[in-house]
């Protein structure tokens, strides 16, 4: 028996949540140890990505105002894990990255796993990333 439009979207809409459960759970294994909100984490985990991220590209990412992106910055430099630093060909421009103190602190939040552990999760979570990129709405 095929199963009817309502039936599909109602499968699609819980493995969906299951998928936001999954991803939340493991960010709060991520954070829970951490004396940081779990912004302030993805924050660090997004600067040892990219190496440097303007406060615009913040904004964007974390779907805040300049405001409040400037103020998580705020709160990772008085505990010196970002620095900021002015562009010498244009002084406005204001890269944010990570000091040596938030590398660590970055390398500490993953030491709770072990390499075959990081491996398997970072495995599946390519899989689920072709699947989406194989089925673009």
């Amino acid at each position: 028996m095929e199963k009817s439009l309502e039936d599909v979207i109602h499968n699609l809409m819980e493995e969906m949540f299951i998928i936001q459960n999954k991803s939340n759970e493991f960010m709060k294994i991520l954070t829970h140890d951490e004396n940081l909100s779990e912004n302030l984490v993805l924050l660090l985990l997004r600067l040892k990505l990219y190496r440097h991220m303007k406060i615009t590209e913040i904004s964007e990412a974390f779907m805040l105002t300049p405001g409040a992106a400037t103020n998580m910055c705020d709160k990772l430099e008085k505990l010196d894990y970002v620095e900021r630093i002015r562009i010498k060909d244009d002084r406005r421009v204001v890269r944010v990255s990570l000091t040596k103190k938030g590398e660590e602190r970055v390398e500490a939040i993953f030491s709770k796993f072990s390499k075959e552990k990081i491996e398997s999760i970072s495995s599946m979570f390519m899989e689920i990333n072709k699947l989406f990129k194989k089925n673009e709405y």
